[in-house]
């Protein structure tokens, strides 16, 4: 399921930085890049985990001399055990999953002397999960060009598939599971609803609307000639179907699937700051960002990075980030939830609407290689960067109620396992201008 959903490991171990909600178009510059990342994650004491592997290539070529065109395929390949049910005893049942999403991407942009203009489409296509996605992107340079100020905008048309629960109660309502069928014949998409074919359980799936529109403005500023700062403002709002179709909660002695509020807006304020230290050829980076939404949801990031240059051609990054955020105000630990009941109309097993604070450490080394008078690099590129990055990932979920209350003990599948790791990203890039 994609991550507006159910957010995958990746995304959650990149969640807190703050990205481009559309990429503006860059100066004309023919370009090939092709990125594999591999993330792992173990947890629950070998009882849960999450294996993603996701390839990229990114293909950019100029059109004229003041138009660009943009080609993108993605892929996420996932692959785990959790527990679908969010539950005090859950992980002593974790299931094994899997899941396969192709991604295409689309953009044309137009290049001037101190501005940049751009659209952009996507499609994404996985079993239970569509998207379609358009937007636009601005920049222009200030005159001195010491200030840039640029607006991205992206819709995004999505569709879920959905057990049809719509005369069910909301402690009736049933889950989805691997085997049930999420057909589309018709639509944009295709038909609304693909009944099984099996007149006894007589089991029905349907697809439910998602819209997403994200807002993004940025400012870029020169603060010297070796000191630039840029601040970000990110919106979204999201509208439809946000629970995920699969987890299901014990209230009591049901099992009912989980159920979120179908709007959600959020946004996030961040900072960066970069400094050049010509001396020692390297750089210090300083980020910054704060982040709240209509669920209840605060969260605040910092992140410090170092770049070094190792001889003409190495380049090395290093960066520590800390996240900490409160939890959804409809969130409770599952011991509460089958004592207590609900808080209100909505309940939810996502870990990423709990109360979680995770640490980052992780490190990037870039090998530079650059046409020199009419010598090519490998006798065809003007640069050639291939980049190998490793990261690890500490997480820590916290109770959302009073532990001292909880005498059912502790919910151990929102537990951080014990272990020194808790999850790690490898990812090897190679980056072709030519």
């Amino acid at each position: 399921m994609r991550a507006a959903l159910a957010p995958t490991a990746l995304a959650t171990a990149v969640a807190a930085t703050l990205t481009a909600v559309g990429p503006a178009p860059a100066a004309a510059d023919d370009k090939i890049d092709l990125t594999t990342t591999w993330y792992q994650e173990n947890r629950q004491g070998g009882l849960g985990g999450l294996t993603v592997i996701h390839p990229q290539l990114d293909l950019g070529v100029d059109v004229g001399e003041h138009v660009t065109l943009d080609l993108g395929y993605s892929a996420d390949a996932v692959t785990g055990a959790t527990a679908t049910v969010y539950a005090v005893d859950a992980v002593s049942s974790a299931t094994t999953f899997s899941d396969l999403r192709h991604e295409g991407k689309l953009g044309l942009g137009f290049v001037g002397k101190q501005s940049t203009l751009g659209i952009s489409g996507s499609v994404g296509v996985e079993r239970d999960y569509l998207s379609i996605a358009v937007g636009g992107s601005g920049a222009v340079d200030l005159p001195g060009k010491n200030t840039n100020l640029s607006l991205a905008f992206i819709h995004s048309f999505d569709e879920v598939c959905d057990k049809a629960n719509a005369e069910l109660t909301l402690l009736e309502r049933r889950a989805l599971d691997g085997d049930d069928p999420c057909k589309k014949t018709s639509g944009i998409f295709g038909d609304d609803s693909y009944i099984m074919d099996n007149p006894v359980l007589g089991v029905a799936t349907t697809w439910r609307d998602l819209s997403i529109d994200t807002l993004q403005a940025t400012a870029t500023q020169n603060l010297s000639p070796t000191m630039v700062m840029q601040v970000s403002l990110y919106g979204q709002i999201l509208e439809g179907i946000q629970s995920n179709p699969y987890r299901r909660v014990r209230i009591g002695p049901n099992e009912p699937q989980e159920h979120v509020p179908d709007t959600r807006a959020r946004w996030a304020l961040s900072a960066r700051l970069n400094r050049f230290l010509p001396k020692l050829r390297s750089a210090v980076h300083v980020q910054a960002r704060g982040y709240n939404d209509s669920w209840g949801i605060s969260a605040g990031t910092v992140e410090l990075g170092y770049s070094q240059y190792l001889g003409d051609s190495l380049l090395l990054r290093v960066r520590a980030r800390a996240h900490q955020q409160t939890p959804a105000t409809f969130f409770k630990d599952a011991f509460f939830y089958e004592t207590e009941s609900t808080a209100g109309e909505y309940f939810t097993g996502d870990r990423e609407l709990a109360p979680v604070r995770n640490a980052l450490v992780g490190a990037k080394l870039t090998v530079l290689s650059v046409a020199e008078d009419d010598k090519k690099v490998w006798g065809v590129f003007d640069k050639l960067q291939l980049n190998l990055k490793a990261e690890a990932l500490l997480l820590d979920e916290v109770a959302a109620d009073d532990p001292e209350a909880n005498t059912g003990g502790r919910d151990t599948q929102f537990l951080s396992s014990g272990q020194l790791l808790d999850a790690f990203t490898l990812q090897l890039g190679l980056l072709l201008d030519y």
